[in-house]
């Protein structure tokens, strides 16, 4: 591919990053914010009043309501008295600590668990003044800050806290572990050099993404791994925090261009989060989807999720094509894009579809997410331009590829219907299953199918933890404690 070709690829790429669907306004975000720290403060007010009620609590208790300003001195008894409240910079908003929305979360959570008869015992476990206190110390004195003010905390540290463990491994599940490499202030020194180039990329090629990057983050958890894969996660739970554990590889290779498009990745799952939870309406939580990604059930808020991140990482990646001057490494980069969008192909119609079937008063609610799907389309067009310019034997490969990922998207589909599921999928024609009810005949994007039923077909992961949640299973923090 010539220079200038690429050159032009990158150019299309950039614009279609400004057109972001959920950064248009300025006013839109200012709003969101302000409704999450609204909605957060119900929710914690109720928590410490309910908390409040028990005997030998009342000093934890005031202790943590002391953070939130309003809720203070007893302000959780007075909820609907409370003057409105506007949003500040993420960093000075106690309702979007990450250390303190652990905290909230996990007293809430606690007397859900016991609503018939709280044990004090175990809620005071959850008011400890020491220990919050140190886990705020490291969010707001990090080990080290980049020249944008966000903060470094290594991963190790945080983990330390029985309370961020436990939500550290849901986002992170290996790690860290006991064989992970300590993060040392050697390499603390090369992660923060790394992320400022990153972040430096980003604010060249994705303005508004790096304008929210800082609106939206203020403490990165950091570490390093052994393996040559590196790790990003994030979590509502976790708000104005992103998990991230850089191989040794990728700081030694100074791929600064794949970081950035990793944390704008995240900065997606953060935004797109952080505009879902401010709603009045929720998007309807049943499982009905099945995401090629994931290759089992999935809501609507999670297709999203993958509709939305992917194709703004793909984009910034295509947007940084032009800064490699190596051509192999060019053209693994331009192979990796193409490839790690194939699975768009499905996902993409299958968020349109769900968005047509929402009712009209969470559209109003939320309706720049209604952009996603065209937004996402124009990106994957985009990629399908670069698939154009491949050599004939790379272009037929990645055609074949993405026939797999529609074949495969059958055939998990067609074990859903064999179990009685009703997925929900445009793509999904006319299907019959046999007398025997072990075999199935399915049309999938205009090709048919004869699907037998696997003998064991496990559910993912992440659909069995949705499931646990939803049966009320306490997950292992409480164990933790």
């Amino acid at each position: 591919m010539s220079a200038s070709r690429i050159q032009e690829l990158a150019d299309e790429a950039r614009l279609l990053l400004k057109r972001n669907p959920l950064m248009v306004s300025t006013v839109s975000l200012q709003r969101v914010a302000t409704r999450n720290l609204l909605k957060r403060r119900f929710q914690y007010g109720r928590t410490l009043a309910a908390a409040s009620k028990l005997a030998d609590c009342s000093v934890g208790i005031e202790a943590l309501a002391g953070y939130f300003p309003d809720l203070a001195n007893g302000g959780y008894t007075r909820l609907l008295e409370l003057p409105p409240a506007v949003a500040g910079p993420v960093g000075a908003d106690p309702y979007r600590s990450s250390a303190l929305a652990a905290w909230m979360g996990g007293l809430a959570r606690s007397l859900e668990w016991q609503a018939a008869r709280p044990d004090v015992q175990v809620v005071s476990g959850y008011l400890q003044p020491d220990l919050i206190a140190s886990d705020l110390d490291l969010e707001r004195q990090p080990a080290c800050r980049l020249s944008c003010g966000i903060g470094l905390v290594r991963i190790e540290s945080a983990a330390r806290s029985p309370i961020m463990q436990a939500l550290i491994r849901q986002c992170m599940p290996d790690y860290p572990r006991p064989d992970r490499p300590i993060t040392d202030d050697a390499e603390l020194d090369r992660i923060a050099d790394h992320l400022e180039k990153a972040f430096a990329l980003i604010a060249e090629f994705d303005e508004c993404g790096h304008q929210h990057l800082i609106a939206g983050l203020h403490t990165l958890h950091v570490g390093v791994r052994r393996e040559p894969q590196c790790s990003f996660s994030s979590s509502n739970e976790l708000p104005g925090s992103a998990l991230i554990a850089l191989s040794r590889e990728r700081l030694r290779d100074g791929d600064h261009a794949a970081t950035a498009a990793q944390l704008l990745h995240e900065a997606a799952n953060i935004l797109l989060g952080f505009y879902t939870t401010s709603a009045a309406a929720s998007l309807p939580g049943e499982f009905q989807y099945v995401s090629p990604y994931k290759n089992d059930l999935q809501t609507l808020e999670s297709i999203l999720h993958t509709a939305y991140t992917i194709p703004w990482e793909c984009a910034m990646r295509m947007a940084c094509l032009s800064t490699e001057a190596d051509p192999e490494r060019r053209a693994r980069k331009t192979a990796f894009i193409i490839a790690y969008a194939a699975r768009q192909v499905p996902l993409i119609d299958i968020a349109r579809k769900g968005i047509e079937r929402l009712g009209g008063d969470v559209l109003l609610d939320l309706p720049d997410i209604a952009a996603i799907p065209s937004w996402s389309g124009r990106i994957l067009e985009l990629v399908g331009q670069l698939l154009a310019e491949e050599p004939v034997a790379h272009r037929q490969a990645h055609l074949a590829e993405r026939q797999r990922v529609l074949d495969r998207q059958a055939w998990d589909i067609g074990q859903m219907l064999l179990r009685g599921k009703e997925p929900i999928d445009p793509r999904m024609g006319r299907r019959q299953i046999d007398d025997s009810g072990d075999n199935i005949s399915l049309w999938y994007n205009g090709k048919f199918h004869v699907i037998p039923k696997a003998a064991d077909y496990a559910v993912g992961k992440d659909y069995g933890r949705y499931a646990a949640t939803i049966h009320g299973i306490a997950p292992s923090e409480m164990e933790a404690m």
